[in-house]
């Protein structure tokens, strides 16, 4: 049988415990175990082991098997369980409040495996906890692993307590109990030990090697080891990799305003406005995490929540206007971050490349100038408000996060310069995303219908003047968007230099507005391409189409329509860009395919001859992009476009 090491680690818990500041003191504490510094008893032998397993009728899981084998039993050091695991105490559960037909009376068809497993735990439960009124620890022989570990579970209370902590087995239940005896003496002046000056030390060797650029993963896990032990430094440490791994479509972990880190309650930190790390990288982090948890429950957002922190206190005074009027520029995506020195101005520059729809022109460089980034302080590893930012946020996906930490930075050895650094290395992955990825997105989400125009050599905001629809709006994604048209360059320019001869500007819009697109007036003195595309399929009142017009200083000079099998055509089109090879079934029977795929059994296809048709062709739709992008060199910007926010102009 597999034998566990028990000695040594409950050696140190009993250390620990005893060279607490006031453990002496205890009246319960007994003279043996201040002379013998062992909070255990003596084993339980082989045949004592024995007729417990005789007793229950199983034989005991291994990991509390080896633990009676070294304690027969454990007192209470410094968390709420009473004595534990004593041979003589252990009974069969019994269920007596009633629970499990409480919990499985509560499960739903979607229930989880685990759900399922902890609902039907209090029937057949194990109790080893000797004082009932308390903290139970319960093991349920139900849920084995592979190595016959039974699931360990702590519960804190009765038919109206916590929903029980589940562990892998009595061992790992045993290490939880150790670290939360260490999480709620972290603060205790004078709770010093050998456990809290390794862990200090793990800390300071993950920030290290995290600045460094080094073992990104290895650093998470001492921080997270040390975070779940109290340790002070490590929470503020751990929240910034965990939420720089997570990009900016998954900020959190649980930040929290008022704390500063996620994690258990007991082990959060107080943070003060007048510290910039926690002002400017944390806090926002915090209002952006509180403000998604309100959207995703749908109960909308709680001041006095996001204020208080989690030992009751919260900010007042000139704090809380600080706090909440952060918290509404990040509701109302106004928010900006800033950073000092060169990296702060490289934000500048990224935030007016992403605005305007050049995200990967933003990424390179943000990811150029990380070798420059200033931290704040020794705890500051990496600039996480940036992911609050509405704009440069999304465009820190979790790998460019994991990126960013990768690259050795704030004066570490073997930093980057700028000019060589990994954002020049970064580009040269980065290729330009043509056309056609609009006909392979076909997702739910992915729009029936879209269109989009061209111009060449005018940038983004001139273009918004051209159309003429009002002013300018704030940057919105495509959710938020509606029937907005958004406005972005093509090309790697920007804003800032969208007039070059080599770059493109586009307006676009998702979704069915019943116009055909007269785009030829934005081309005055220069030229432009139009692309209408409404997918079609779902009924005849609803046939596909696919528009497609060049144009030059104001007047079309060649193009097509498609419109449920009919091609009707202008001008003298380039042979890559004839519809006819584009589009080889239209005519009689075109989009017959699309039939037979269809759901058979609605009304609007049953009433349909086989002459009709009405949907395009997905690889039809693909070609006839994937040619206009080789044909004129133009590109849209996927990740913008889908992911992004971009500036727009309200619908006429």
């Amino acid at each position: 049988m597999k034998t566990y090491n028990w000695r040594p680690f409950l050696e140190r818990w009993s250390a620990d415990w005893l060279d607490s500041p006031g453990a002496r003191e205890r009246g319960d504490m007994a003279e043996t175990v201040l002379q013998d510094r062992w909070l255990g008893f003596p084993a339980a032998g082989e045949d004592r082991i024995g007729e417990l397993e005789e007793r229950l009728g199983v034989t005991l899981p291994p990991t509390y098997r080896s633990f009676l084998a070294a304690t027969d039993g454990w007192r209470p050091a410094g968390t709420p369980v009473g004595r534990v695991g004593a041979a003589e105490g252990v009974h069969w559960y019994g269920d007596p409040d009633g629970l499990q037909a409480l919990h499985e009376g509560a499960l739903t068809e979607h229930a989880s495996e685990e759900e399922v497993l902890r609902a039907g735990m209090w029937g057949r439960a194990l109790r080893l906890s000797a004082d009932p009124a308390g903290v139970e620890v319960l093991l349920d022989p139900g849920d084995p692993d592979a190595d016959g570990e039974w699931a360990a579970y702590l519960h804190r209370g009765g038919a109206g307590g916590e929903r029980p902590e589940r562990h892998g087995s009595f061992m790992d239940l045993m290490q939880a109990l150790f670290r939360e005896f260490h999480r709620a003496h972290a603060d205790t002046p004078g709770f010093a030990n050998e456990t809290t000056r390794e862990l200090d030390a793990d800390v300071e060797e993950a920030r290290l090697a995290c600045l460094d650029g080094e073992d990104i993963d290895g650093a998470l896990e001492l921080l997270s080891e040390a975070a779940e032990c109290g340790r002070p430094r490590a929470q503020a440490l751990r929240v910034q990799l965990e939420a720089m791994l997570n990009g900016g479509g998954g900020v959190g972990g649980g930040v929290r305003a008022g704390v500063g880190v996620g994690g258990s309650p007991a082990s959060c930190v107080v943070g003060r406005l007048d510290d910039p790390l926690y002002a400017r990288e944390l806090l926002p982090l915090a209002a952006l995490d509180h403000l998604r948890a309100g959207r995703a429950d749908g109960a909308g957002h709680d001041e006095a929540e996001f204020l208080r922190s989690s030992d009751g206190h919260g900010h007042d005074g000139d704090d809380r206007k600080q706090a909440l009027a952060l918290l509404r520029e990040i509701d109302e995506r106004t928010f900006r971050y800033e950073a000092p020195g060169p990296f702060g101005d490289a934000v500048a520059s990224a935030r007016e490349q992403a605005r305007w729809g050049d995200t990967d022109g933003a990424w390179r460089t943000v990811a150029g100038a990380v070798a420059d980034w200033e931290p704040y302080g020794e705890d500051h590893l990496a600039p996480v408000g940036l992911l609050a930012d509405p704009l440069l946020g999304p465009v820190i996906t979790a790998e460019r996060g994991r990126y960013l930490l990768e690259t050795p930075r704030a004066g570490a050895g073997g930093g980057r310069s700028t000019a060589n650094g990994g954002g020049e290395r970064e580009a040269a992955r980065v290729r330009a995303d043509g056309l056609g990825w609009l006909a392979e997105d076909t997702g739910p989400s992915a729009p029936d219908a879209y269109r989009f125009v061209l111009v060449h050599g005018v940038p983004p905001r001139e273009l918004a003047e051209r159309i003429g629809r009002g002013p300018l709006l704030a940057p919105c994604d495509e959710s938020e968007a509606g029937q907005a048209i958004r406005i972005g360059s093509c090309g790697d320019g920007g804003e800032g230099q969208g007039t070059s001869e080599e770059n493109w500007s586009f307006a676009f819009e998702s979704g069915l507005n019943g116009t055909e697109p007269t785009s030829e007036a934005l081309s005055r003195g220069t030229e432009s391409v139009t692309v209408w595309c409404e997918r079609g399929g779902r009924s005849a009142a609803l046939p596909g189409v696919f528009h497609f017009s060049y144009a030059e200083d104001g007047e079309r000079v060649y193009g097509f329509t498609v419109r449920d099998g009919e091609i009707e055509e202008w001008g003298e089109i380039p042979d890559a860009l004839d519809p006819g090879h584009l589009f080889p079934d239209a005519g009689p029977g075109w989009g017959q395919d699309a039939h037979d795929e269809a759901d058979d059994t609605s009304d609007d296809v049953s009433s349909l001859s086989a002459g009709d048709s009405w949907a395009l062709d997905p690889d039809d739709e693909y070609e006839s992009l994937d040619a206009i992008a080789g044909v004129f060199g133009v590109s849209l910007p996927r990740f913008a476009i889908r992911h992004g926010r971009l500036h727009a102009i309200a619908p006429s």
